[in-house]
């Protein structure tokens, strides 16, 4: 069990970005979870039927690829100290 089975596409913002990389090629490439809202076999998926659904998008590849949530934050160190 891992956070691909516990959690649906439609637990997601629709502005959240889906990358998707290649575990044959490596090319990856990214989703916004609005477009994958729109597919009636994705509708109520989890995300790992949402991985299984798609393959590479390189020509002649058709690799399975690995999905990954895109965090697009900035990472800030701890500021405060104890007193």
């Amino acid at each position: 069990m891992n956070w691909k089975h516990d959690v649906q596409l439609n637990d997601l913002d629709d502005n959240q970005r889906l990358e998707f990389t290649c575990r044959v090629c490596g090319v990856f490439y990214f989703k916004f979870a609005a477009e994958l809202k729109q597919r009636e076999d994705l509708a109520f998926a989890w995300m790992d039927q949402v991985e299984k659904a798609h393959i590479c998008l390189q020509r002649g590849c058709n690799g399975q690829v690995r999905l990954l949530l895109y965090h697009n934050s900035e990472a800030s160190g701890f500021v405060a100290g104890l007193a």
